[in-house]
């Protein structure tokens, strides 16, 4: 922990101390589960004092089937690395319940618990979770393998009142930007931290610090004694981040937010780099000839200050609905090692993002709801491995899958995806750069993997889709997104990567262009307002640049990618 996250923590507890007795007068709470700042949960419990308590649970079952998640790479090789890597490594992919591949069944179970004083001056929130893939054995160990679990404290929100009209929050809970109702394209997760909510007339705020990663903790002194970051207090990565919202009307809003990403915890280095990095530090002369031509990284832990600025608008004009929304990042990347490939050490991070969605709500034609909409959204990338620029966009987090407009739990790029460079919730080709791979922003679960690079493509997104709600408990809802990769990238082989004797690497220039169409597909059934049952279908159809890529992977191939699952959902 740096000594300016310790200085806000304890300034953080001044204030409660010195404002604790200033509260602010407000009507007493009748029903918690009506409350915004607890959590879900709908049924109320009984109890003889004056604190407020409720409880409720979600529960999925999610039969999933998956075919050809690689594009039909798997049928054209024998393995990867030079046969050290197996033939589905571009098959599988990480979501939130582990790393999976072809069918399974996929079951989260949530448990929520709440309570609060009428007066509300505090508040308590956890969500206890389970999120696994089942089988004997995951159920008999608690959705974990051997002696591990899955099963743990999955939420946290705990809070106090504070004078003008003020709360402030410490655990772990969704808090971002722009996710929901904004493109998904600057930050949204449910990070560790402490945050300062209130509100001033039409205006409403909240500013934060999450702690991201945290190296001066290891779960026993052997681990920590190995980790020669242990002692550092310089090399974590904390957010500090704020928003403004201002209003304007019941259908117009504008929000303004700022994020300083600080990074010292991510190595330098690309996908194909981390994954042969216990090779690199083997004993084993052959493995570390490997390991030499595999990928391009220095291991270093640069020193990265990321910079967004940002901000959107919503507004409602008839049946018309109207998204804009745009994001700066700057800052600098400092002491990458990538001067040792004849590339600048230091760096400048410069790039941008922008996207616009309009629907329009045709209730009055069809007698009930049917609410088309077209959406884009553009992303720089960096066209220049030689210069001292990064120019990819990323996100403080990629986060895509968690728009209302183009995003969903069912897709196939937002689900990871290797052979589309994607990682977790995202639509970027993060994966993917053009010879300096320097994170500069990403999924922290997937950090130091590759992932986040800003020498990545770009992105163009054309977004058209429409939702149909013939009947209060019916909903289909369908998307077509098409995705351009806006510069060219630098691909190596990963069935042979080189030549370990005299250390040629092979890489190929892929050029800008069509990536491909993914087609979303979403039924809703509520059978009960606590039960509903969710059918999926979901298709990716490859273009010329994913062609272009698995050949110059080493496996050519252009077969369609496809996701069906179905979803029993139970919820109160």
């Amino acid at each position: 922990m740096t000594k300016r996250g310790l200085l806000l923590s304890i300034l953080c507890v001044c204030a409660v101390v010195f404002c604790g007795a200033s509260w602010v007068a407000a009507q007493p709470a009748k029903d918690i589960t009506e409350e915004v700042i607890v959590g879900p949960g709908s049924v109320s419990v009984a109890t003889k004092k004056d604190i407020m308590m409720s409880f409720g649970a979600l529960v999925r079952f999610i039969p999933t089937s998956e075919s050809n998640w690689d594009f039909g790479m798997s049928d054209k090789v024998s393995g990867f690395v030079f046969g050290n890597v197996p033939d589905y490594l571009f098959k599988t992919h990480s979501n939130e319940a582990g790393t999976v591949t072809k069918s399974y069944i996929r079951n989260e179970d949530k448990i929520y618990f709440n309570a609060m004083p009428q007066d509300r001056k505090w508040s308590f929130y956890a969500a206890l979770e389970f999120d696994r893939p089942i089988d004997t054995d995951t159920v008999d160990n608690r959705g974990g393998r051997s002696d591990n679990s899955n099963f743990g404290l999955e939420r946290l929100n705990v809070s106090v009142a504070l004078p003008f009209e003020t709360r402030l929050h410490a655990g772990w809970d969704v808090w971002g930007f722009d996710h929901y109702d904004g493109a998904s394209m600057v930050y949204a997760d449910d990070n560790p931290g402490f945050w300062l909510d209130g509100t001033a007339g039409a205006f409403s705020y909240s500013i934060g610090w999450f702690k991201l990663a945290e190296t001066n903790f290891q779960t026993n002194s052997s681990e920590a004694l190995a980790d020669a970051e242990f002692s550092d207090s310089d090399s974590d990565r904390d957010l500090f981040a704020g928003w403004v919202q201002y209003q304007i009307n019941d259908n117009h809003k504008v929000k303004l937010f700022y994020g300083f990403d600080r990074i010292r915890s991510v190595p330098v280095g690309d996908f194909l780099y981390a994954l042969t990095e216990s090779a690199r530090n083997s004993d084993d002369p052959t493995k570390q000839a490997v390991a030499s031509v595999s990928g391009i990284g220095t291991g270093e832990n640069a020193d990265i200050d990321s910079h967004h600025v940002a901000a959107y608008y919503t507004g409602k004009f008839g049946p018309f609905e109207l998204m804009l929304e745009g994001a700066y990042q700057f800052g600098s990347a400092d002491n990458t090692g990538l001067s040792e490939y004849g590339k600048a050490e230091d760096y400048d991070i410069s790039a941008y993002a922008l996207a616009a969605d309009l629907a329009v709500e045709l209730k009055d034609w069809f007698g009930f709801s049917v609410k088309p909409h077209v959406g884009v959204m553009y992303t720089s990338g960096d066209d220049d491995p030689d210069d001292d620029e990064l120019n990819g966009y990323n996100g403080i987090e990629n986060a895509q899958r968690f728009s209302n407009y183009w995003g969903g739990e069912n897709t196939i790029i937002g689900d990871t995806n290797l052979v589309l460079g994607t990682a977790l919730y995202g639509y970027l080709p993060e994966l993917y750069g053009n010879g300096t791979p320097v994170f500069t922003g990403g999924l922290q679960n997937f950090a130091g993997q590759g992932n986040g690079r800003g020498d990545n493509p770009g992105l163009t997104m054309l977004s058209v889709g429409v939702t149909i709600t013939p009947k209060r408990f019916i909903i289909y809802r369908t998307n077509v997104n098409n995705f351009w990769w806006n510069e060219d990238v630098l691909v190596q082989n990963v069935v042979t990567p080189g030549n370990p004797l005299t250390r040629e690497t092979n890489f190929t220039k892929v050029k800008s262009g069509f990536v491909g169409t993914e087609w979303d597909n979403e039924l809703t059934v509520a059978l009960h307002k606590n039960m509903f049952i969710k059918g999926q279908a979901s298709f990716f159809f490859p273009g010329d640049v994913i062609e272009d890529v698995t050949e110059a992977l080493g496996a050519k191939s252009d077969d369609t990618a496809s996701r069906f699952a179905a979803e029993l959902i139970w919820n109160f």
